[in-house]
């Protein structure tokens, strides 16, 4: 990214935790989500050096900052806002079905531009269901030309379409089916029959078209997404569903279906201060009680899975060990917003939780589509990430960027020789 020069008046103030700390949550992190590592493989560990060396200066200085001369590694990027699903924890509802969707040739541009700056990978995302989009074919075709990993969540619905381009993708592409059950009664209620709209396709479906896409193309990965959610949640007036006792299951459908792994993540609950929030305003006892349900049935889910993983997310990792408080306690720079960010047809936003929020807005949908584009959103990121504050504005978000965040902190913070940093091997540029 071109680097450009940005008044703005900050104080830099930040609480430190050690680096013991941080890997008492960390090391229990499966290597997909330890984004810490990932920063160190040799294709990154400059832009690593690059931002920490950023930060020791901005420590000292004052008046003039200059933003770090770094490409966005990875975006999510939002090709449309349509969803044919009703799932009562979606958390997009700032942006879902909005009417929006992006430009072709806009999305084009947007690519090529930031491709050549060092975009490494895309996640075909968030806010609308990616399938829906007219041209969602071509897009993947349009990434993979250009040798940019590829990441695809969908609802499953659609899978032919994701079957058409299945053979594209490489190793260390992936698809994940947005899937939450293992039964079709409790899918069907969880993705639509609470909001009162028609089902329009069964998990069987979902399944079946699965299978064909692993038999297509065995070297992708293949993931069955389970948001974990526990009786008493309500979102937006309506009670969700309680499907922890259905992990087990899960697992077991996964193996018999094709699919590699078993993603597991808490349900997050959006409050419109507050943000994607995690058992929020709820008390300890109750807490508990659904902690010791869903550690059961992940050691059911285990003995279930045979060669399917089980993942689980850093936020769900934490919680299980009760250490959800830290990853709620966030460097004041948001430093992760530098190297990933969404593009979604509302506009651009540095944090993914924050898609559709104007806090984390950093420009309008176009805002990567030249070189000079590029440069004005560079900008914006720099201000916008100085202003945000993640340590208030994300004090009750059990923040998934939270260890890289604090992993990058603490080097700025030490007197690390960075030419000693220990360079990690994969080839794994999703952030």
């Amino acid at each position: 990214m071109t680097t450009h020069n940005v008044i703005v008046k900050f104080k830099y103030s930040i609480t430190t935790c050690s680096a013991e700390e941080m890997v008492q949550i960390d090391e229990n992190i499966a290597p997909v989500h330890d984004f810490g590592q990932k920063l160190r493989q040799k294709a990154l560990i400059t832009h690593l050096k690059t931002l920490v060396e950023w930060g020791r200066d901005l420590k000292n200085k004052k008046g003039v900052i200059t933003a770090p001369s770094l490409p966005v590694i990875s975006i999510n990027l939002d090709l449309t806002t349509g969803c044919d699903h009703a799932c009562g924890h979606c958390v997009d509802d700032l942006v879902i079905n909005s009417g929006k969707k992006l430009a072709f040739e806009e999305v084009k541009q947007s690519i090529d531009t930031l491709h050549k700056q060092g975009l490494r990978s895309v996640i075909l995302i968030g806010g609308g269901e990616p399938t829906l989009y007219p041209q969602f074919g071509e897009v993947v075709a349009y990434l993979k030309e250009r040798k940019i990993q590829v990441g695809i969540v969908s609802n499953g619905g659609h899978g032919e379409k994701i079957i058409a381009i299945a053979d594209l993708l490489q190793k260390g592409d992936w698809v994940r089916f947005s899937i939450d059950a293992a039964t079709n009664d409790t899918y069907q209620q969880i993705h639509w029959k609470q909001s009162l709209r028609k089902p329009t396709h069964t998990l069987e479906k979902v399944w079946a078209y699965a299978s064909e896409i692993t038999k297509k193309n065995p070297t992708i990965e293949m993931g069955y997404s389970y948001v974990i959610v526990w009786d008493g949640l309500e979102y937006h007036g309506r009670k969700l569903l309680d499907n922890i006792d259905e992990i087990p299951s899960a697992a077991k459908k996964a193996r018999e279906h094709g699919f590699t792994y078993l993603s597991l993540k808490p349900c997050l609950i959006k409050y419109e201060e507050e943000g994607e929030t995690l058992f929020y305003h709820t008390k300890k006892e109750y807490m508990d009680q659904v902690i010791e349900r869903i550690k059961k049935s992940i050691v059911q889910a285990k003995e279930n899975a045979g060669r399917v993983k089980i993942m689980e997310s850093q936020n769900l990792v934490a919680l299980l060990s009760n250490q959800l408080e830290r990853l709620r306690h966030q460097p004041k720079i948001c430093y992760a917003g530098f190297l990933k960010q969404v593009i979604n047809p509302s506009g651009i936003f540095h944090c993914p939780a924050f898609r559709g929020d104007d806090r984390a807005k950093v420009g309008p949908s176009g805002g990567y589509v030249t070189t000079d584009a590029c440069a004005n959103t560079g900008d914006a990121v720099l201000k916008n990430l100085l202003k945000f504050n993640a340590t208030t504005t994300c004090s009750n978000i059990a923040c998934f960027y939270n260890g890289v965040n604090r992993y990058i902190h603490n080097l700025i913070e030490s007197d690390t020789d960075l030419d000693n940093l220990k360079i990690t091997d994969g080839e794994d540029f999703f952030f």
